[in-house]
C-alpha cells in the first residue's frame, strides 16, 4: 500500500506543478471577425429607434427587412454589373453619378444627379401637346379649362382639372392641353 501511495504522489504531483489555465472567451450574441457569408432573418445597423442603446426595439418588424440608423451607402460601381443580377437590385453607377435598378430584363435609370426635370406645359389647341426643344413628352395630361354660366355670361376664374366638372348651372369650357414634358 505504501508503494502504491508513493507511486501516485510521483504521477500526480508533476501533472499539478505543470497545470494548464485556459481561458474561453465568448462574444454574444456572436463572434467577432471576418465572414465570407453571413445570413439573417432581420438586420439592424445602430440605434434605428434613438433610445441611445442597442435592444431588440432596434429590429425591422417582418423578416427580409433592414433597417439603418442613419443611411445606407452604395459603393459607387464604374459599370453596371452583367451577370448575378437579381430583379429589384440597386446600383450607384459613378460614370453618370445615378442609381440605377433591375426590374428583371434590364437596368433601369432613376432621377438623381443629372436624372429627370419634367414640367407642365399648357397648350392650345385641346389634344395637340407640344413640348420645348429638347425635351420629351411623357404624359398627355388631358384638358384644362373654366367653367361659365352662359345664362348670367360670368365665369369662375380658376382652371377646372381634365376630368373635373362644373356646379351645375354652369358649364366647362376647354382652354388647351396638360402636357408633361421631361428632360
Amino acid at each position: 500500500m505504501k508503494k502504491l501511495l508513493i507511486l501516485s504522489v510521483l504521477f500526480l504531483f508533476p501533472v499539478i506543478l505543470f497545470a494548464e489555465d485556459l481561458t474561453i472567451t465568448t462574444y454574444y450574441p456572436s463572434p467577432a471577425g471576418v465572414y465570407n457569408e453571413l445570413q439573417t432573418n432581420k438586420l439592424s445597423v445602430g440605434d434605428t429607434d434613438g433610445s441611445g442603446s442597442l435592444n431588440s426595439s432596434d429590429l425591422p418588424p417582418a423578416n427580409g427587412q433592414i433597417y439603418a440608423a442613419r443611411g445606407v451607402i452604395f459603393k459607387p460601381q464604374s459599370s453596371l454589373p452583367s451577370s448575378g443580377v437579381t430583379k429589384g437590385e440597386l446600383v450607384y453607377n459613378n460614370s453618370d453619378n445615378k442609381f440605377y435598378y433591375y426590374d428583371g430584363t434590364s437596368w433601369q435609370a432613376q432621377a438623381g444627379s443629372g436624372g429627370s426635370i419634367c414640367v407642365v406645359t399648357y397648350n392650345s389647341p385641346v389634344g395637340n401637346c407640344v413640348c420645348p426643344t429638347g425635351w420629351t413628352l411623357k404624359l398627355n395630361l388631358g384638358s384644362w379649362g373654366h367653367c361659365s354660366n352662359i345664362a348670367t355670361f360670368s365665369s369662375f376664374n380658376f382652371y377646372v382639372p381634365p376630368g373635373g366638372n362644373c356646379p351645375y348651372p354652369w358649364s366647362r369650357f376647354n382652354l388647351g392641353q396638360g402636357c408633361l414634358c421631361c428632360q
